[in-house]
């Protein structure tokens, strides 16, 4: 179940990238396709076969999982970037973009990477998937790693809750309630994953599951609020702007 998982969110990912090559090229909105190029990657690295293939191709020291976890921190921080200014939620685009947001990110990535230099990938699988029979120091670390990887994720998914729910309650056109909606579910499972990632190793399918749920969530959603975007009544009215923004 969990290749399937893999492969389709990566070609969910692709599609959404290639319907946004054209909009791109006549330079609209590029932030949104540099998004879906960004998550288009993170989704093909974990990809367990490409990710065995491309770590190999590295040395295969799972430097392929150190390089996923920051690419995902750049995905996360242009979408909460976009979402936030899309939403005009300016108090949630200042704690991304502000002090609080760098600091985080910060301290996240030398969180990654402290704790990647400490692991002993030796018997790790794709993904740097530690043996569940592995204990002690090694095991605990892998558990502080994988945390890592998800605190800044979950951290401006936060931050990105109160301005969803208030454009899913809102009387803006159903299509981009609809897309609003697909990334507060991303967004709930992004945050989830934290948790779930000091869970037991029994529990390591469930936090791939919810790490690919949260990825369709934000990109399904990011895709019909660019589609809202594409039909959207030209007048100018706020409606009409919110969308374009969004899209």
């Amino acid at each position: 179940m969990m290749a399937t998982l893999e492969w389709a969110t990566l070609t969910v990912c692709c599609v959404a990238l290639l319907l946004r090559v054209p909009d791109a090229v006549k330079g609209r909105n590029r932030t949104v396709f540099g998004i879906l190029l960004l998550a288009t990657i993170c989704s093909l690295l974990a990809v367990s076969e490409l990710y065995v293939a491309i770590d190999g191709a590295l040395g295969g020291r799972h430097v392929t999982s150190l390089i996923l976890r920051y690419l995902v921190f750049a995905t996360v921080l242009l979408v909460g970037l976009r979402i936030t200014r899309g939403l005009a939620a300016t108090r949630g685009y200042g704690l991304i973009a502000g002090t609080a947001g760098r600091l985080a990110l910060a301290l996240c990535c030398l969180a990654v990477l402290a704790t990647f230099l400490l692991l002993d990938t030796a018997g790790a699988s794709a993904g740097l998937r530690v043996p569940s029979d592995v204990g002690g120091r090694n095991a605990a670390l892998a558990a502080y790693y994988t945390a890592a990887g998800r605190t800044y994720p979950a951290f401006v998914s936060l931050i990105l809750v109160p301005p969803l729910l208030a454009t899913v309650r809102s009387r803006q056109p159903r299509l981009v309630r609809a897309g609003a909606l697909l990334v507060l579910l991303g967004a709930l499972f992004a945050i989830l994953s934290l948790p779930v990632s000091l869970a037991p190793a029994a529990w390591a399918e469930a936090l791939r599951f919810v790490n690919y749920t949260a990825v369709l969530g934000y990109v399904a959603g990011l895709a019909a609020l660019w589609f809202s975007g594409l039909i959207s009544n030209p007048s100018g009215n706020a409606k009409a702007t919110l969308r374009r923004n969004l899209g």
